[in-house]
């Protein structure tokens, strides 16, 4: 018997080991045609809402990518633009083997309203710029919401020619979403095709699709990038720190000697403002995580106090959050620029200031030109 493919996730159909990715059982393999097969795992995701994670080695990660690059193909790279630090995968070409990469932002729904895409767009540009990364073309979308797909096609079908398309990314960019819209805005599909989960390794093997020229567009599974703060929260608390509708931005005016906490998560120390006068500190997290003010000198001890009740999240010992570092930023010059929480959010500041940031060790702490 030919091999069988979950057509939720592109695990490898078998019928042996419940515990295993893949796993249906001998009953369902035999009513169901191979086409509509989904795994136990899958089922019990779309129906239940169960949280059942299932991340690759390294070595699964690679078996499963190296396949795209036995052949020329193009490569649409999917970033989350409000997590643009943390959902980066500046190692694509080399792990697929394509030059040939056009840069999808997803999650723009997520951006103030009053962001204009034109100024997000060039912001992109310049950080691509920044880090030596060449793309064939770029292109903000939102995968929960539709917008700009026709433009997003245009581009693909621009750039192919005849050759397989391929979803790339971090997990929980929006990949499984992105081709759930396409195939349903393009291919007729009535429903979701592809499991989409909140949590990261839902897709864990390629998943093709035949386009209408005769190619195949491709889900992967995501790059796990361990500097978020995703991997190392529990589901309540990373419930409270995903946006899941528009950023409301908070607007603090702060001066030296005053702090800032983001739950019991991370905090920022504002050392100095160089000239003196108070600091905008704009904040862009999920509206749903608690943000704390209070004196430095105190800060210490409301952590030590106060985590799992005013500073929430975590919301209990029983989660084992890293301990933390600090970081360091001084800027000398008057521009913007956002202090990143990779996986959390970031913050806006104009300078010159001197800061000192407090997050997990693991978790990715960044200074970057503003994005807004």
């Amino acid at each position: 018997m030919d091999e069988l493919f979950c057509s939720g996730c592109g695990a490898k159909i078998q019928h042996e080991d419940r515990m295993r990715p893949g796993y249906v059982s001998e009953t369902v393999l035999s009513e169901k045609e191979p086409k509509d097969l989904i795994c136990q795992r899958c089922f019990r995701i779309r129906h239940y809402s169960d949280v059942i994670t299932t991340c690759l080695t390294n070595e699964d990660y690679l078996n499963v990518i190296s396949k795209i690059g036995a052949e020329n193909a193009l490569i649409v790279k999917i970033v989350d633009i409000f997590d643009y630090t943390g959902s980066f995968v500046s190692s694509i070409k080399q792990l697929t083997g394509n030059q040939d990469v056009i840069l999808v932002g997803n999650k723009m729904d997520l951006l103030p309203k009053n962001v204009k895409q034109d100024k997000i767009l060039s912001w992109l540009k310049m950080m691509l710029a920044n880090e030596g990364f060449n793309v064939l073309d770029c292109i903000l979308i939102s995968a929960k919401f539709g917008h700009n797909f026709d433009d997003l096609m245009d581009m693909i079908y621009k750039y192919k020619g005849n050759r397989n398309v391929y979803l790339v990314g971090s997990t929980n960019v929006g990949k499984s979403r992105i081709i759930n819209q396409i195939l349903k805005r393009y291919m007729g599909a009535p429903v979701d095709v592809v499991t989409v989960s909140s949590n990261p390794g839902t897709t864990i093997g390629l998943i093709g699709f035949p386009l209408s020229d005769g190619t195949t567009i491709y889900d992967t599974p995501g790059v796990i990038n361990k500097h978020q703060y995703t991997h190392y929260l529990t589901r309540p608390s990373y419930k409270t720190t995903v946006p899941k509708k528009e950023i409301k931005p908070l607007v603090f005016q702060l001066c030296e000697g005053q702090t800032l906490f983001f739950g019991g998560l991370a905090r920022i120390d504002i050392i100095n403002g160089e000239t003196g006068d108070r600091i905008n500190v704009v904040t862009y997290f999920a509206n749903t995580l608690n943000v704390h003010r209070t004196k430095t000198e105190r800060a210490d001890e409301l952590y030590a106090t106060k985590l799992y009740s005013l500073l929430t999240p975590p919301f209990s010992p029983d989660e084992d959050v890293p301990k933390w570092v600090s970081h360091d930023f001084k800027i000398r010059d008057n521009l913007k620029y956002d202090v990143v929480f990779c996986g959390l959010g970031f913050v806006t500041m104009r300078g010159p200031f001197y800061v000192r940031v407090h997050a997990p060790f693991v978790v990715g702490v960044f200074i970057r030109p503003a994005i807004i």
